[in-house]
């Protein structure tokens, strides 16, 4: 659904972040992950639930087994034996199995949440650049505009001095024509705001239709955290998840103790040398201590200490990259604001010398392409001087970004 926002509204780049933000499935993403987490914290924890169950057999020989009794006759077992009862287990210790998968568990859910904040800066770096580059085509169609208001101004001048003969009918026609390339950029700039205007209403879930999209002040980008990429969260996480995935092997090997009772019904109980069916029961406790698991346990350490140094690696591989790009991009940020210390007074001369050259048209002294070329001159430094202050908006953003803070 798209909202329409309400006449002349202002808007900002922070606005079209949390509305596209919005407009994901993060939140959705965010609450399953947490279903999911509960489920397998759940699971983890059944380890230490007491187990319950009921078993039957029946059974028939087709001879009679006898066991000799040292004080009276030979016992013979009946050839017909059933039993019917319960079985009943609860585990004590079990290694710390329970524990250390909880944290896993809980380890594992914190790296699909990074993963989906990592999908969201990358939806505010889409929105930055789509921001950023409507500002520019909205400046560069104001600046058009402007010119073309003074062809107007000038067309209108030199048809009074046509008619009294003081020009050439080329000198008003060159002049006219270039007044028609302007309105043709003018319109091509247009359906490219218009384009980068219909994105972002996608993405926003909102109708620009009457907005007008302020520019953002330049961010304060000199004391800015170099490790908080979520990145460098994503790397210590699977590392705790590799030592996790160790201590739940090992607790394989570690001694566990439960206990249990047996009881039901059946021919013969306990007493084998009795044919009659009777009620019996048993409890008690039970060790089991894994003899010689450890040699695969200490390979599997093994491959894990390998993993963690493949990642540590590639770890620092990202944050040589990740230095290197910032510097780069602080390089850039550099020479952008030394070429805005500059644009000012480029483009203040480029329009004093226009004021002169229209005055010297109007005189005949300067032809009119003289005229033109000296106005596009002007355009081109007015242009260059506002794409300088987006260019430096989106160097900074992207510095941000690649600081871990956007």
């Amino acid at each position: 659904m798209t909202l329409t926002l309400s006449a002349q509204e202002y808007v900002t780049l922070e606005q079209c972040q949390q509305w596209a933000i919005s407009q994901t499935s993060a939140n959705v993403q965010k609450d399953l992950n947490e279903q999911i987490l509960k489920t397998k914290l759940n699971n983890e924890s059944s380890y230490l639930f007491p187990k319950l169950s009921i078993n039957g057999r029946f059974s028939y020989g087709n001879v009679d087994v006898t066991y000799p009794h040292p004080w009276t006759e030979d016992v013979n077992v009946a050839r017909m034996q059933y039993h019917i009862g319960l079985d009943f287990e609860q585990v004590i210790f079990e290694g710390f199995r329970m524990h250390y998968g909880r944290q896993f568990a809980r380890l594992q859910n914190e790296a699909e949440i990074a993963k989906i904040d990592l999908s969201l800066n990358e939806m505010k770096d889409k929105i930055v650049s789509i921001y950023l580059n409507l500002l520019i085509v909205d400046k560069q169609m104001g600046i058009i505009q402007s010119v073309q208001n003074t062809y107007a101004e000038q067309i209108k001048r030199l048809k009074v001095m046509l008619q009294e003969g003081v020009i050439p009918q080329n000198t008003l026609s060159q002049l006219e024509v270039e007044a028609l390339k302007m309105q043709q950029t003018h319109d091509e700039l247009q359906a490219n705001k218009e384009s980068l205007v219909s994105t972002l209403e996608i993405l926003t879930g909102k109708d620009f239709s009457n907005a007008e999209f302020l520019v953002p002040e330049l961010p304060d980008v000199a004391n800015l955290d170099t490790n908080a990429r979520l990145e460098y969260k994503l790397f210590d996480n699977q590392m705790k998840q590799m030592d996790f995935q160790r201590k739940i092997y090992l607790s394989n090997s570690l001694p566990k103790v439960a206990l249990f009772a047996t009881g039901g019904y059946g021919r013969p109980d306990y007493q084998f040398y009795l044919s009659r069916p009777d009620w019996y029961y048993l409890t008690g406790v039970t060790v089991k201590v894994p003899l010689i698991d450890w040699a695969r346990s200490s390979g599997f350490g093994k491959v894990i200490d390998i993993q963690k140094e493949v990642l540590a690696s590639q770890e620092a591989d990202f944050q040589k990259s990740n230095m290197i790009s910032i510097q780069e991009k602080q390089n850039e940020i550099a020479r952008i604001e030394k070429l805005l210390q500059l644009d000012s007074s480029i483009t203040a001369k480029y329009a004093e010398l226009t004021d002169t050259y229209s005055g010297q048209l109007a005189n005949g002294t300067v032809t009119v392409f003289d005229y033109i070329k000296q106005h596009n001159d002007e355009l081109q430094s007015r242009m260059n001087q506002e794409l300088h202050h987006i260019q430096l908006l989106k160097a900074k953003y992207e510095l941000m970004a690649l600081k871990g803070i956007l």
